[in-house]
Formats: structure tokens, C-alpha cells, sequence
């Protein structure tokens, strides 16, 4: 009988760390949200955390792609994966940041830490539902009161191009794999630890099928597709960043 399939076990093996480097490096759709998603990230700290001691906790964090970006941006910084290979790479960037190589939805390696900002790149779609509500669930007891979870869904099926992928996928393999996940799964699934989404950043809205475009031209389509509320639901790779549900704060609400 196969062994069914738990996305825990995915990023194990002993390769996964060099393949996701080098794809990371070498795709230039990747490299276009990774450009995208720094400048995001740059904005929710102007936001939500100017002048505030910046405490943070990169979920997932792979090779120590966010990590490595926040790191000297914040006072102190830790990462944690289930990944050794991937956390190997990440040892060889990161300067200060605590890497920590667990799995947080079984194991109380913080417990009785809090962090205002906790990050989670690239997981959420991948993970089998029952895990993304055990990872955000340990990520809930983590967060701090004043804290703020930032998340992202790489394959939202808002987007044309997800949707045009995923009914391929059905159509040639329809045993397989395709995680997608909608902008409503989203807030359902903050909402169900008592956080919501206070602002969604939209990011890639014209993702080219193997036809090389000019970075100015297709940041150009970026810039006019988040002029527009009405097509934020439309984009590929959205950033939520979500706050205690009812929190008082004033903090930027641009509506999901």
C-alpha cells in the first residue's frame, strides 16, 4: 500500500534544499513575485510597524528567502522548517537570525515566546487542510496581541492562469496533486483561530506561459491591476496581512 501523501514529509529529502535554491534563482516568473513581494513586505513594515521593536518568526522558512530579506531589518529574527537541507542553505545566508529545525505543530519548541510579526511564505497552499489549521493554530499561540501574521497563497484560484492550470491538471491527471486556494479559504481559515485579514496585497496579474516579456512591461500590468479594488481577486499570489479579530488599533483597512 503507497504511503499517502503528507506535505511534512515533502521537503525532507536530502536534494530539496539545492532544487528549491536554483529554481528560485533561475525562473523568471519566481524572480518577478520574489521583486513583487519584497516591495510588499518593505510597505507592511512602514504600516504596521514604523517606530515599534520588531520581533520575528519566519514559518516555513525554507533556504531563509524572507528571513534573509527581514533579518537586518528587525531587532531579532528566527526561522524555523522541518527541512534540514532547505535549513542548511538557510544557515549560510543568515547572519543573526535562530534557526530552529522543528515542526511547530507538534513540538512546543517556543513555547512561552511571542513575536509581532510572524511570516509564511509558500506553505499554505501546499499543506493538506488539516495541516494548514494545525500550522495556523500554532501560529496563533505565537503571535503576539499587538502582532501581525503575514501570509501569502502562491496559487489562488482567483487568478485566470490558476484556474486555467488546475482544470489542465484535472483533465491529464486527475489522481494528482494541485493545491489551490481561494481568497474566502483564506479568511476562513485566519478567521477560525480568531485573527482576520485587516489588508490583501494582489501580486501577479500577467503570468506569460514560457513567453519572454520585458520585466518594465509586466510591471507596468502589475502597477494598473492594484489601481483597482475589482481586480484584486484576480491576482496569483496574494499577501494577506491579518490582525487580532476586533482590534482597535489603527491600522490600514483596504478591504479583501
Amino acid at each position: 500500500m503507497a504511503k499517502k501523501y503528507t506535505y511534512r514529509d515533502s521537503h525532507k529529502y536530502a536534494q530539496k534544499g539545492a532544487e528549491y535554491e536554483v529554481y528560485y534563482q533561475t525562473q523568471p516568473w519566481q524572480r518577478f513575485l520574489w521583486s513583487r513581494e519584497q516591495e510588499v513586505i518593505l510597505d507592511i513594515l512602514e504600516k504596521y510597524f514604523k517606530g515599534k521593536d520588531i520581533y520575528l518568526l519566519d514559518f516555513a522558512c525554507g533556504t531563509g528567502r524572507i528571513t534573509s530579506f527581514l533579518e537586518d531589518r528587525v531587532t531579532t529574527s528566527a526561522g524555523v522548517d522541518v527541512s534540514g537541507s532547505m535549513l542548511a542553505i538557510a544557515r549560510r545566508k543568515l547572519k543573526r537570525s535562530e534557526i530552529i529545525e522543528a515542526d511547530i505543530t507538534t513540538e512546543n519548541v517556543l513555547q512561552g515566546r511571542k513575536f509581532n510579526l510572524i511570516t509564511a511564505f509558500r506553505f499554505f497552499v501546499n499543506a493538506e487542510p488539516s495541516l494548514r489549521f494545525a500550522a495556523v493554530k500554532a501560529i496563533a499561540g505565537l503571535l503576539s496581541e499587538d502582532g501581525c501574521f503575514v501570509f501569502n497563497n502562491h496559487q489562488s484560484y482567483g487568478s485566470l492562469w490558476i484556474k486555467l492550470l488546475y482544470m489542465r491538471h484535472r483533465q491529464k491527471n486527475p489522481q494528482g496533486i494541485f493545491n489551490v486556494m481561494t481568497i474566502d479559504e483564506m479568511k476562513s481559515l485566519v478567521e477560525g483561530v480568531g485573527l482576520e485579514i485587516a489588508e490583501l496585497y494582489p501580486i501577479g496579474f500577467f503570468h506569460p506561459p514560457k513567453i519572454p516579456v520585458p520585466h518594465a512591461l509586466t510591471s507596468a500590468i502589475e502597477d494598473v491591476g492594484c489601481k483597482f479594488k475589482c481586480l484584486r481577486r484576480l491576482s496569483e499570489s496574494p499577501v494577506a496581512v491579518c490582525c487580532w479579530r476586533g482590534r482597535q488599533e489603527a491600522v490600514p483597512r483596504c478591504g479583501v
